[in-house]
């Protein structure tokens, strides 16, 4: 700027963007460090009028209080769960939850206050939650309480009956519901990467999955590492976080599923399993109960007739449809690959299968012994189940 001679030896000096006039050249220097003038040099680039000092005081003034009620912290309080929330959209999720609702009733019930949910809606979700949430029961505590055999029996029944059922195109691992059986199984292999080990001799295939419905819907426990929890929804949790969802089956079908396993196509090559052959093309096995004749048929002892009886395995033609999806489906995923070490690979599994085809006998003849019917009694409760009114003789 330049100064400007009023009268006499008197120089002044300005500020055209501000209009302002200043005594001398310092307080000129000052001002143009100021954010007034800053402010009013953007005006004027932008084309605008410049503002005198005091508008432009208000304007910061302004803005500062826009700020301090910006940065106010403001919360949201629950009265009836005793909470502090920081934001709206959390206070919102809050009061929809199950337990704030339960909370609340007590609340206004203390406060003697007209509760404002709707009876419709409260019985609806009380409704939903019969359906999908046993209650919350420590059964591990009353099963180590029970002194007698009976007394078991009455708390093994209560279980059972407050248990929520598995349904037959239900999954095993989440809520999914398929319209038919073939349909769940292929759900539970592309979705939760489940497979049936060596399916090309399984013989029950709804037999063994109802068999481990009833192992995680009744018993709450793990199919893969047997621990076991307190309720439906915690056992499917903990086998989708552990990658569990599958069964143990890395030494060989365990007496637990043997039963729903056919290994007898073997026999020809297990010399070991100790079967005996007579000149008249007669054979005997090694428990001495059961003679196959040359025909294949098996003729058994008289004093085990009853257990000739039962049907242990349902092989129907629903069964059959459902065995042969499932392989078909393996077969596309590439589970019979076998690679470049597949023979070695293949001959262990054999040897497995001949090993678990001895103990699944010798299981067999123990149960025959003992007077125990097959699965019938049987409940699934921790690796080895249970059996329940099972009189042994």
């Amino acid at each position: 700027m330049e100064p400007i001679i009023i009268s006499g030896n008197t120089t002044t000096f300005t500020c055209l963007t501000c209009k302002v006039i200043f005594q001398n050249i310092e307080a000129q220097r000052i001002h143009y460090k100021q954010d007034w003038h800053k402010y009013n040099l953007k005006r004027k680039v932008a084309g605008l009028p410049s503002v005198t000092e005091t508008e432009f005081n208000e304007k910061i003034n302004k803005q500062i209080e826009e700020n301090a009620l910006a940065n106010q912290i403001k919360t949201w309080n629950c009265e009836a769960c005793k909470k502090i929330f920081n934001t709206e959209n959390a206070y919102k999720n809050h009061e929809i939850s199950k337990k704030h609702l339960e909370n609340l009733k007590i609340y206004e019930f203390e406060q003697n206050i007209p509760t404002n949910i709707d009876e419709d809606d409260s019985s609806d979700l009380s409704d939903n939650n019969n359906e999908t949430k046993e209650p919350k029961i420590n059964w591990k505590k009353k099963f180590a309480e029970a002194q007698t055999e009976e007394e078991f029996n009455k708390v093994l029944d209560e279980k059972i009956k407050l248990s929520r059922k598995i349904e037959e195109t239900e999954c095993l691992f989440c809520d999914f519901k398929g319209q038919t059986f073939e349909e769940k199984m292929e759900h539970m292999t592309v979705e939760h990467s489940f497979f049936v080990p060596d399916v090309e001799y399984l013989s029950d295939l709804k037999g063994l999955i109802n068999y481990l419905a009833e192992k995680i819907a009744i018993g709450n426990t793990c199919i893969y590492c047997e621990r076991m929890f307190h309720s439906l929804e915690a056992i499917r949790k903990h086998m989708l976080a552990k990658g569990h969802t599958k069964i143990s089956y890395e030494d060989g079908p365990d007496l637990e599923i043997g039963n729903f396993y056919d290994f007898s196509v073997l026999d020809d090559e297990m010399d070991e399993d100790g079967i005996e052959t007579n000149n008249n093309g007669l054979t005997v096995t090694s428990e001495g109960t059961e003679l196959i004749l040359p025909s294949g048929a098996h003729v058994g002892h008289r004093d085990y007739k009853k257990y000739y009886n039962q049907n242990i395995h349902d092989n129907d033609e629903s069964n059959s449809k459902a065995l042969t999806t499932l392989t078909e489906k393996y077969k596309s995923l590439g589970y019979y690959e076998i690679g470049s070490s597949g023979m070695t690979i293949e001959k262990e599994r054999l040897e497995k299968m001949k090993s678990a085809r001895k103990e699944l006998k010798n299981y067999l003849k123990k149960k025959q012994t003992m007077g125990q019917k097959n699965n019938d009694f049987y409940v699934p409760w921790g690796r080895n189940g249970v059996f329940k009114n099972v009189i042994i003789k």
